[in-house]
């Protein structure tokens, strides 16, 4: 097995010593305080001062978002570069290995190339940018909570950051990807309320709230409904013991589309699911809806698409029209108004033991957020 010192490229610069540290620090969401004081010093080592904001206690965390300005020689508004900080659950202590140009955890764990790659390379691209300083100036964006339901960049006032356009470094495939393209996102909670029994001497006397979810469950059509909508119901929990009938089962469903009114009406449908299934068995429903956030979509000709391509066309790579099944800050960022888009970052098979980065795609990330901001310089909106 190969070292991370004797698998480095020649002129890596300290890009993937600096991936490799970061991603051996667990950050799962709301947990990503040691992360953030390691990427707080290793900013400060280079003379930046990152910003932490108030998004802690906004998402229940230990840590706000980080906010690093990097002023540009020339007027205009700066761009924004983005990546988070959290991953999801680790499943264990991580130990990153790089074999035959990969990076991969030696373990039965995530990786945390998502989103670490991207953290490790805007980091770089900072450091780049003060020894030579772009005509456009750049508000690097280190946000958390983004893995479940992209709370920190809910949480930040983006209107203060005064920025044109936005480019956030969170989704898979190799690098030359733009989404500009992504679903809404709504959460529906069921909790079934039955009545407890003895399973074994009054069977009779009790309602099941599990056999009303299972009623549910198997009545709703889930998985890709069509070109634009996904159904799917990823958490059940419930019961207390073999021998009592099951008074409380709750369900968690989500409905993700790319079309609001069509989203809607499946919501409608999964709702109207659900209650037929709690009168048939007899027991009462509590039910919560909520939106997760919201689709976007952009054209060709708008001011973050137009730069996106133009900088990937200058750091060699052939620009991609994407749109995704996933949510990111990118919705976010589009709701409250700033034009955004999501670039690849190159790691694939993210949230598995089988997550994986390739060195020389990391060195690719780090050319593209060089080239956006030199770009953007020259770009009008």
């Amino acid at each position: 097995m190969d070292t991370a010192l004797e698998d480095t490229p020649a002129g890596d610069d300290g890009l993937l010593d600096l991936f490799l540290r970061l991603a051996a620090i667990p950050s799962p969401s709301r947990c990503e305080r040691a992360v953030a004081d390691l990427l707080i010093a290793e900013l400060r080592s280079l003379g930046l001062e990152a910003v932490e904001d108030d998004a802690a206690e906004t998402v229940g965390g230990d840590t706000g978002n980080l906010i690093v300005r990097l002023p540009g020689s020339g007027a205009g508004a700066p761009i924004v570069i983005a990546a988070h900080l959290d991953t999801v659950a680790t499943g264990g202590q991580i130990v990153p290995v790089v074999e035959n140009g990969i990076v991969r955890s030696a373990g039965d764990t995530i990786l945390g190339a998502d989103d670490k790659a991207a953290v490790a390379a805007l980091t770089m691209t900072l450091r780049d940018l003060l020894r030579e300083p772009p005509v456009c100036g750049l508000v690097a964006v280190f946000s958390v909570a983004e893995e479940i339901g992209l709370l920190g960049a809910k949480a930040m006032d983006l209107s203060r950051l005064g920025a044109r356009a936005g480019f956030v470094f969170d989704t898979s495939g190799p690098v030359g990807d733009i989404v500009v393209r992504a679903p809404s996102q709504t959460l529906v909670e069921a909790t079934f309320h039955g009545l407890a029994a003895h399973a074994g001497i009054a069977p009779e006397k009790g309602r099941s709230a599990i056999q009303a979810a299972a009623r549910a469950v198997g009545a709703l059509d889930l998985g890709r409904l069509d070109d634009d909508t996904t159904v799917n119901v990823g958490l059940i929990s419930g019961g207390s013991a073999t021998n009592v009938v099951p008074a409380r089962c709750q369900i968690s469903a989500e409905v993700r589309g790319h079309d609001d009114g069509l989203l809607s009406r499946r919501v409608a449908t999964l709702i109207e699911t659900l209650e037929m299934a709690a009168t048939e068995s007899g027991v009462d429903l509590e039910l919560s809806v909520r939106s997760a956030f919201e689709a976007f979509s952009l054209n060709d000709d708008q001011v973050a698409v137009r730069i996106a391509s133009a900088a990937l066309r200058a750091a060699g790579f052939e620009p991609r029209l994407t749109q995704s099944g996933g949510g990111s800050d990118v919705n976010v960022y589009n709701t409250k108004g700033l034009p955004s888009v999501n670039l690849s970052v190159g790691m694939e098979d993210v949230h598995s033991p089988q997550e994986s980065m390739p060195v020389a795609r990391l060195h690719e990330v780090q050319r593209v957020m060089r080239a956006l901001v030199e770009v953007a310089g020259s770009v009008t909106a």
